[in-house]
């Protein structure tokens, strides 16, 4: 390997597609692009791009091992084929800006890399995201089903009351913070426990022009304060990190609120309920994308 990049694609379910990619970004991906595979059982091909120089051999047999360890624990079984290719370093922007075009979500927002001049349609607002930097670029089910959720929220909300105050926990990419600003938030705090997060966040918030109502903070739900109150919260995350938050949350929602949630692979929808059920809220809205859940929720 030179000084180039390496490509290193594996298949996953929607049960490990999480799992390996923390995997691949723990081992020290650049960048990751997750496309879906209607032909295989499994679904979603991750394809991961390292440096040139990164021991290629060693990757691979500790991403074999990793794939082992899952089917231990009895998530769905895929194909265990691991493919790897070369790509020359004046290729691999090209290749890169070739997997994210502008992406028509909802009736209202199109996401769109900082290289797209567009033109978009006039009807649309334009949220800009650089999709090198973390999760969420609006291509991935979750975060697609979040923002549909959002501007149903936002299309319902009293225009006489001003903008609605959001929340947005674990903010990645700050994708559905700048959409909810777009949209016509009054105010909105986005949080994520990843400082790396928190920096791509802010990167993505100077390409956006209309998104200056937007703080983001580095930490969790702990960092606010005890009398913060919002109108819609947006939680993203995974059934294992938000089913022991939905209690603190719920406390979070002013009178009326709605708390919209993702990253609830469909095989956990029992577990999520079940948690619901025992908690203040309610489910009032589900949606259901490539096998995975958006919950809307509201206080009993």
């Amino acid at each position: 390997m030179g000084n180039g990049y390496v490509e290193v694609s594996v298949v996953a379910s929607s049960e490990t597609e999480e799992g390996l990619c923390d995997f691949l970004f723990s081992e020290g991906a650049l960048g990751l692009v997750t496309e879906d595979l209607p032909g295989e059982p499994a679904g979603i091909r991750i394809r991961a791009s390292f440096p040139g120089t990164v021991p290629v051999e060693p990757l691979v047999e500790k991403l074999k091992r990793y794939q082992e360890s899952l089917e231990a624990l009895g998530l769905c079984r895929t194909t265990r084929t691991i493919e790897v290719r070369d790509i020359p370093v004046e290729d691999w922007g090209r290749t890169w800006k070739e997997h994210f075009k502008p992406l028509l979500v909802g009736r209202r927002l199109v996401i769109a890399p900082p290289w797209e001049d567009g033109p978009f349609p006039e009807n649309r607002l334009v949220v800009r995201i650089d999709p090198a930097m973390a999760f969420g670029t609006g291509h991935h089910a979750t975060t697609r089903m979040c923002l549909e959720a959002l501007e149903a929220f936002m299309d319902g909300w009293p225009e006489d009351q001003g903008g609605p105050v959001v929340l947005d926990v674990g903010t990645g990419t700050g994708i559905l913070a700048i959409a909810a600003a777009s949209l016509g938030a009054a105010r909105v705090v986005a949080l994520d426990t990843d400082p790396e997060a928190c920096d791509a966040a802010g990167k993505n918030l100077a390409l956006n022009q209309d998104a200056g109502q937007v703080r983001i903070l580095h930490g969790g739900i702990e960092i606010l304060g005890p009398a913060d109150r919002f109108d819609l919260l947006l939680a993203n995350l995974d059934t294992r990190t938000l089913c022991p938050l939905l209690h603190t949350l719920s406390r979070l929602l002013a009178p009326g609120g709605r708390l919209i949630v993702s990253g609830i692979p469909v095989e956990d929808n029992a577990t999520v309920a079940a948690v619901v059920q025992d908690s203040p809220l309610r489910i009032v809205e589900r949606r259901v994308q490539d096998g995975w859940l958006c919950l809307t929720l509201v206080a009993r």
